[in-house]
């Protein structure tokens, strides 16, 4: 019953998009049908193939790098790591994961991996190429250092293609916080599963919502290299993964603090009641609509609302998620992994203050809307997964 809910549910989050689309008459239906079958096609290739071995000796790969930050902690830190510590074991791993990256753009090879796919992309589902090398450079770098690599590009974009580039970031998560998840009990699989499919999701919804017109223009990644050479390049990225680090231990404090007050207030006046159960009734209906097993639907719900007024990271420290079953687990994990909290909305400001100025008031306009649309596209992407498992 759960696969016939999920099936339907695509179409209900489809029919919605379509309701509030800015321009019906400008939807390309090719390309949005391309982008809706490609995602169906991989996530079955992924899953119920053998390419879930190549899933899972990815995830193998990376637990392994994320391991080898651990050298590095222990000299620091006095061999604290060997006994779990929140902090240690998952949040510092982003500083080396965040060096990383800052070598690989330094040599240029996410720089061409971005461009081919970007640009293959664009070519065979007819979406503008802005966009399409937007959604693939989401899969490594955060919402607002995405933007730098298409900076020249940005200020001459449609609102059309502004809001998809807003949705994209709010939809992915960086390469460099997919340990902080599994810290939470997350499976690297489901992570590295949900990041190309939520490019495809994002596609299907941002099309539908504020249609773009197809250009054959070939996008030139630019570098967002920091240093003049290797080693400075890789500590200006480890120093900025360690900011990171940092907004991360503050929001966390922050937010889960506040979150177990009002809890508490709550609970002055109504036992056994808390704020995520209030939010879930609203978001009862949406994780039906996901496919989520009747069993879990209360505890899917109180995390997918706990995300939207707050982020992901929180969501995923909520104790209901280790109390998720198997399948609802791996949904909720894919539906999570997206920056698609009240919070993105100024970062992307904050993000495009820096890269196109002109912009700001255009992505102000349609922050809200975007932030929604990407809710929609992480639920999207979760009954997908909800119906291959």
């Amino acid at each position: 019953m759960e696969k016939i809910f999920g099936f339907v549910g695509m179409f209900v989050i489809v029919g919605i998009a379509y309701l509030f689309s800015s321009n019906k008459k400008e939807i390309n239906w090719k390309s949005v049908g391309c982008a809706f079958a490609g995602q169906l096609v991989l996530a079955l290739a992924l899953i119920k193939t053998p390419l879930w071995k190549l899933v899972e000796l990815a995830s193998n790969g990376v637990t392994w790098l994320l391991s080898q930050a651990t050298e590095g902690i222990n000299f620091v830190f006095g061999g604290i790591s060997d006994n779990y510590v929140f902090f240690i074991n998952s949040l510092l791993p982003i500083v080396f994961i965040s060096a990383i990256m800052g070598l690989l753009f330094h040599f240029g090879i996410l720089q061409k991996f971005i461009a081919v796919v970007g640009n293959t992309v664009a070519k065979v589902l007819k979406v503008d190429t802005l966009i399409a090398v937007n959604g693939v450079t989401n899969m490594f770098l955060g919402q607002s250092e995405s933007l730098f690599v298409t900076k020249s590009y940005l200020p001459k974009a449609s609102d059309s293609v502004i809001f998809a580039t807003l949705v994209g970031g709010m939809t992915s998560i960086s390469a460099s916080v997919v340990g902080l998840y599994v810290g939470y009990g997350a499976s690297m699989e489901w992570i590295l599963v949900s990041m190309p499919l939520t490019v495809f999701s994002t596609f299907v919804l941002t099309q539908i919502l504020m249609p773009t017109k197809y250009t054959n223009e070939v996008i030139e990644v630019e570098s967002t290299d920091k240093g003049i050479n290797a080693t400075e390049t890789m500590m200006n990225y480890a120093a900025a993964g360690f900011k990171g680090v940092i907004g991360i231990s503050v929001a966390l404090m922050v937010f889960l603090s506040v979150v177990f007050m009002i809890n508490n207030f709550i609970g002055l006046f109504f036992d056994g009641v808390t704020m995520q159960s209030i939010l879930g009734i609203v978001f009862k209906p949406l994780a039906v609509i996901m496919g989520v097993p009747a069993s879990d639907v209360s505890l899917a719900s109180e995390i997918l609302a706990t995300k939207l007024v707050t982020n992901e990271a929180v969501a995923f420290a909520l104790p209901q998620f280790a109390m998720l079953g198997t399948q609802a687990k791996a949904m909720v994990t894919v539906a999570l992994c997206g920056f698609a909290g009240i919070g993105s909305i100024g970062i992307l400001i904050g993000g495009y203050s820096a890269v196109a100025p002109e912009k700001v008031g255009v992505v102000a306009k349609l922050g809200m809307k975007a932030l929604l649309t990407a809710t929609a596209v992480n639920l999207l992407t979760g009954a997908v997964i909800g119906l291959m498992i």
